[in-house]
This record gives structure tokens, sequence and C-alpha cells, in this order.
């Protein structure tokens, strides 16, 4: 930019100088780069096709290098990615999606509109296809039931199954243009029919198919588990154009199975071929289903191939081949030979049997039986009239009561002689008009029916000095000892050892004990009676908890008392002491190290001596072993001391543990020293004092951790001048035990 002045303050006059310097200035500005956008760079070559077949996307990209946005310039306009489908055309074996959509009606249920989406893959693990289905707008109220109609999405694992050997799937076969008819039959009775119809492809290679489904399925509750079984499905070529196929398989409601049966005929254009095979089979495995109640959507997961029947070449049971196609034509079994007791109808593959009305199918579906209308409460009789089956219908006869029984022509009732026909009494039996009773021999007296010996001898019936015995209908009075004593030779009575005869009735457990005239049970030691004829129960000591000092386990009449680890069993077998593994076990922890025996364990403590120190072979004190005229060395602590202190659990606080004491190189306890904790830790639980020339270790808190501790000390002893004449350190372990012994 530019500047002027003019010379006019004031303007030269009368011969005066014009103004020095320049009238002008020229100064920079705008000195910043100007801004620069991006510009796109070429499009990169196309990506691989994401698949081979069935429809996939190849993506290319470019950059905003040319040039570069730079100086606060605006980027390039538009994408940097570009998207293309490619690889359209259908795989081998089948479409990899499948659409369409559900409509009718399911329990008196109107679906509305459901829609299906399917995805195809091959499993990496097994010889399979993998089916990954989801139908949603399914009403809450059939969600859950339907999550056991698998074949909904037949024509979906059919078209794209697994192809093994020379076997064809649905697509291969029919080029996915078809109409199926699948009727579902549950053992409680319900029946479900359902129409698929295949379209073909869409642009995208996805499979189009139609459902119309009808009818009834078995109810289920939304927690309840459902699980589907592995099943098989048989395919049978019945004709030109024409399958039947059809299934028996099995669900679990919470572990109980309940078994259906699938039937399917498929009808497809007879141009396309047929099977190379007369039987093939679809294998169904690992089948998941799930229905989601927030979202409404009914979710299926399948595994899927088709082989070659286990008898490709041989029509099953109930159709017979037909050499023109070869096909597989139905059989009438009703026509080569009636197999029904009365009406034969035929069906596909099978047949089966009806029975005129008062008879119903028998247990062998061929054969009719008599429905008993009175046992099922399907009959109409007056007051006063019984209901009498007869084959195919009933009768209403006259009631009679008990203790007579109806004429044959069913009009009049005459008595039964219950004596002559049953034999209903014990001992003796008297008839009556509509009854009997029954009476006993002498000796006894009736219960019920039944005649129960009298015990006389409860009436004392005999003399004082005499035994009543009792028998069956009578008595005996013996001239015998009282009970629990027997006649010696001499004539005396004498005690009868119930014990050693065997006549005692103790039981189980329980000890028989003599005594004169009789005998006692008593429990054993550790046991308790629990009264007279009862097992003695055992004792537990354990419950007192003064029994053991550490563990107590009971036993059948005793009881163990148990230590921790490293602790042995005192000889009074309740309590615990420590095991010094140092000096039992003869532990040798090598050089410079020593053996700590802690209260249930021990430990190798290194107990190294510094430089200049040597280890005193009697006390183990490292003791200081200076060069002469060493004075660094002389100032050091001539003595090195280990103490290792193990103790229990639970010890209070403000209690005295250890005692140190600081000697002179002549072994003699140093008449003037001071103790002072060193490297004192926050945490450790105790206190030092000097008291009567000694450092005296207390505690300040309870004991109530299992811990190792280590403290430094170091013990001072001041000359008559109080000038420091030895310096000793201990070093001091202890070991906190996690009990309190």
């Amino acid at each position: 930019m530019r500047r002027y002045r003019t010379c006019d303050n004031p303007r030269p006059s009368n011969g005066g100088r014009a103004c020095g310097g320049p009238d002008s200035q020229i100064q920079r500005c705008n000195t910043d780069m100007c801004p620069v956008d991006g510009s796109w760079g070429n499009w990169h070559s196309w990506s691989w096709c994401s698949t081979s077949c069935g429809g996939g996307e190849k993506t290319r990209e470019r950059l905003c290098n040319n040039p570069i946005p730079s100086k606060s310039g605006r980027p390039c306009p538009g994408d940097a990615t570009q998207v293309s489908r490619c690889n359209i055309q259908v795989c081998p074996g089948g479409p990899q999606r499948a659409r369409g959509s559900v409509i009718g009606s399911i329990n008196d249920v109107e679906f509305g509109i459901a829609f299906l989406n399917a995805t195809v893959t091959d499993s990496p693990n097994s010889d399979t296809r993998i089916i990954h289905a989801k139908i949603t707008n399914v009403p809450r109220s059939l969600g859950p039931a339907m999550r056991k109609i698998v074949s909904i999405l037949n024509p979906i694992y059919w078209t794209t199954a697994k192809e093994i050997g020379e076997a064809v799937n649905g697509f291969t076969l029919t080029n996915a243009v078809f109409k199926r008819e699948t009727q579902v039959e549950f053992a409680t009775g319900e029946i479900l029919r359902m129409t698929h119809v295949a379209r073909g492809l869409d642009s995208d290679g996805a499979l189009l198919v139609d459902i119309i489904v009808s009818g009834y399925v078995l109810q289920l509750q939304s927690p309840a588990e459902v699980t589907v079984k592995d099943y098989t499905e048989d395919y049978v070529q019945t004709g030109p154009g024409q399958l039947y196929a059809y299934s028996t398989r099995l669900f679990t409601i919470d572990g109980v199975s309940v078994p259906y049966t699938w039937t399917h005929t498929v009808l497809y254009d007879e141009a396309q071929g047929r099977m190379p095979f007369l039987v093939e089979t679809l294998h169904a495995s690992s089948v998941e289903s799930d229905y989601n109640q927030l979202e409404e959507t009914l979710g299926f997961k399948i595994h899927a191939s088709i082989s070659k029947g286990e008898r490709s070449n041989q029509c099953p049971p109930g159709f017979a081949l037909d050499s023109v196609g070869p096909f597989c034509a139905d059989e009438n079994e009703c026509a080569a030979g009636n197999p029904c007791s009365h009406s034969c109808h035929n069906a596909m593959g099978t047949y089966y049997c009806s029975c005129p009305k008062g008879l119903t199918i028998a247990a062998d579906g061929r054969t009719c039986q008599d429905i008993d209308e009175c046992a099922l409460g399907g009959y109409t009789c007056h007051a006063g009239q019984d209901c009498d089956n007869t084959i195919g219908s009933y009768r209403c006869v006259v009631h009679c009561g008990t203790g007579f029984r109806r004429t044959s022509d069913g009009l009049s009732c005459q008595d039964i002689n219950e004596c002559q026909e049953s034999s209903p009494c014990h001992h003796r039996c008297f008839n009556a008009i509509g009854s009997f009773h029954c009476g006993c021999e002498p000796g006894y007296q009736l219960k019920g029916r039944k005649c129960v010996d009298i015990n006389e001898c409860r009436q004392n019936v005999c003399r004082p000095d005499q035994h009543c015995k009792n028998t069956r209908g009578g008595y005996k009075c013996i001239d015998l000892c009282p009970n629990g004593m027997t006649k010696a030779e001499n004539g005396t009575c004498i005690d009868v050892d119930e014990c050693k005869d065997g006549t005692h009735q103790c039981r189980y457990n329980q000890i028989c004990e003599n005594t004169r005239g009789s005998y006692r049970c008593v429990c054993p030691r550790g046991y308790r009676s629990q009264g007279l004829g009862r097992p003695c129960l055992d004792i537990n000591e354990c419950e007192n908890t003064d029994t053991c000092q550490h563990e107590c386990k009971n036993t059948f009449g005793s009881y163990q008392c148990i230590c921790p680890p490293g602790y042995q069993l005192m000889l009074n077998g309740k309590t615990c002491q420590d095991i010094d593994e140092c000096l039992e076990q003869n532990v040798r922890c090598g050089p410079n190290r020593m053996c700590f025996n802690m209260r249930g364990s021990y430990r190798c403590i290194e107990t190294p001596c510094p430089p200049d120190y040597q280890r005193d072979p009697v006390s183990g004190f490292c003791l200081k072993n200076c060069p002469p005229n060493d004075l660094e060395c002389a100032l050091s602590p001539y003595a090195l001391e280990y103490k290792l202190v193990s103790l229990p659990f639970g010890i209070a606080a403000n209690q005295d543990l250890i005692r140190l004491v600081a000697y002179t190189q002549d072994g003699v306890m140093h008449p003037r020293t001071t103790f002072l904790m060193i490297d004192e830790e926050q945490t450790v639980p105790f206190a030092l004092r000097d008291e009567n020339l000694k450092g005296v270790v207390y505690t300040i808190r309870p004991l109530q951790e299992p811990e190792t501790y280590r403290m430094r000390v170091r013990a001072l002893s001041y000359g008559a001048n109080g000038t420091v004449e030895y310096q000793t350190t201990f070093i001091v372990y202890i070991a906190v035990s996690a009990y309190p012994y």
C-alpha cells in the first residue's frame, strides 16, 4: 500500500528550502497465501466383487489430491467412494436370499400381512447350507406357538439345501417356480394347512415366495422353552412335475416331547424333468427358533442338505413303481385287499379306516370296537334307571341297590347270596336279604369281617401264682416263674439272660443289657435313644462349640477334631499345636538364610551379613570385623541380629511381645542403651519403648489379620562420657497366624 504527504506545514517561501525527504511511502500488506480449493483425482480401479454369484457389490475410490485443499481451501465436493452391483447371476445350487409375504389365520387370529426375509450361506463346519429367516409383523398371540412351525420355511430350505452327490434341490429341479400344499397334524388333534407359491427369482437373484396359512396349532405360553429336534423329509417322484413328501417330527415343550406329522404335495412344470432318484431325503438339523415380543418378529435358523434316499430307486411302502416315468404311483390299499374291518379310505401313500356310528377305531387303526356310551356319559336314561352298554349302542335298565343283582331282562332285581359266591367272611357267613353278616368261632371277636383272637390273659383269668399263656381261640394257666425268670433243675427261679438267648427286642444299633427278670436296650456311647423300638440317633458332638479348638467333624458315635495345615492334634484330641517344621523336618535353607517357623507354616528368611561383618558361629549374629584404621567401618553398627517371632491371631493392644538386648563385645548387657525403630511403616501394628536397658516391642492395636511384618530397630550404647560405644541393628520378623493358637 502507498501513502503521501505534502510540504505545506508551512510551505517554503521567501527563498526558503523545500521539505527534505520523499513525499510518498510504500509498505507491503496481505502477505498471507491465498486459499487453495481441493479437486478430485482420477477414479481408482474397481475392487473385486464381494460374491462370485447371486448378486454382490464392487467399489472404487478417488482421492482429493488434484490439488489437496490447503490454506483453508474448500474440500472436494461429492463422494470419495462409488458402489456398483456385480455378478448378479444365480449361484449354482440355489439363491442366496429369499423374500415374500405370509397371510391367513392361525387359531382364528388374522395375520394381516407378515413379511419374510431370509439369507442362505454355506456352513463352514458341515456339508450343509444355513438358512437365517425372519418373519415380521407376527401377532403376539401367535408368535410363541409358531416357533415350532419350521415348515413355513420349507420352500426356502428345500430350494437352497446343500446338494449331496447327484441329488438335486428344489431350485435345480423346478427353477424356483412351483406350488406346494402342506398339511401339519399335531398329536393333540390340531391341523394346519399351508399353500406356498414360489414365483422364481427377482432381478437381484432373491427367491420370491408367497405363503397362505389357515388352521390351528398347539398354543404355547411365551416363557415355554421350545426345541425342535433334527428331522428328515422324504421326497417321492409321484408323476411328471409331481412330488409327495412326508415327515414325522418331534418338538419339546419344557422337556416334554410332542410328535407331529407333515405331508407336502409339490407341483411344478413337468418340462423341468424329474429327480435323478425316485426318493430323495432332505436333512434338517440344528433348528433354532425364537420370538421377539417387543419387535413382533419370528426368527428361524436351520441347516439343510439333500441326498438320495436310503432306498433311492425303490418306492416306499404305500407306492407302486410306474415304469413309464419311472415314477412311484400311489397304491390303492383299499382296492388291493380291504385291510379295514368296516370302511377303507385311500390317501397318498397310505390309507385310513372309519367306523359306523356307535363304534370307534381300535388301537391297530384297522378294526372297529364298541363305544361304551355308559362309561363316556353319552346316554340318556330316566331316574331310577342304569345305562347298560351293548355292541354299537346301549339300553336303560332298572337300578338295583347294593346286595341285589339285575335279572337278564333288566326289568327286576334279585338277592345276591354273598356267602356262596364270594366267601367274604373269615370264619362264619350268614346271608340276609340284600346283605350278609359275619360271625366268629369261640375265643375270637369280630373286627370288620376278620376274626381276631381274644387275649384272655388280659382279663386275669389265672390265679396270681400262675402264668397265663394266650393261645389261638383260648388260653393256658401255667405254674411258671415270673416273666424274665425260668426254673432251674432244683426248682428255683433263675434269671433268663435275654441278651444271650436272643429273645430280647433290642433292634437296630441298640445294645442289650441284661437285668434280673428283664433286660434293657441302651445306646452305644455317642448315641442317644429315641425310644423303644427306634434306632439310636447319633449325637452330634460338634454342635457344642467347645468340643474342638479348630474344626469338628462328626462321625457315627463319635467325632474327630481337625487342625489346620501346619498344626498337629495334641494328645487331648481337641487342641491344636503348631508343627515346628524347621526342627522336626530339619529344614536347611542354605547359606545366609534362616528357617523361620511360623504358626501353621515356615519360611526361609534371607539373613545375609553385610560387608565387613562375620557371622558368629555360636549366636548366629553378624559381628563387625573392620580393617585397621577404617573409620567409616568403625562408626557403623557393631552387630546385626535377626529376630524371628511367631504370634497367634487376636493378641490385644498394649501387649509386650519381645525384649531386645544390646551386648558389648564381651557378651555383657550394656548399661547405657537406647532403642529406636527405623524404616517404620505406617501399617505396622507395633511400637517400641525403652525399659530397664532393653527395647520392648509391644502391640498398638489388636492383631486381627494374618500377616508377616518386618521391622528394623537400632540400639545405641553410650559410654560414660556420652559418646556412642556400640551400635546394634535388629531386624525383627513378626508373623501373625490366621488362628488364635
